[in-house]
């Protein structure tokens, strides 16, 4: 599983817009959000490096 700290992440509308970006990518993917410290843990078959580029270019920074 891995654990992304997304510091633009604060409301509701920015946790559909992620989960969205994430099971276009992985449909399976299960996602596991924690809006109050910004973080979201993914279990996915996907690299972390292509989770994180697709974040990215929706203007979600993350580390």
């Amino acid at each position: 599983m891995l654990t992304l700290t997304v510091p633009d992440m604060t409301c509701g509308h920015c946790v559909g817009v992620i989960s969205g970006i994430l099971t276009e990518l992985d449909p399976d993917c299960e996602l596991n959000f924690e809006l109050a410290s910004r973080k979201v843990s993914i279990s996915s078959g996907l690299p972390r490096e292509e989770i994180i580029e697709a974040l990215s270019d929706a203007g979600y920074d993350c580390e």
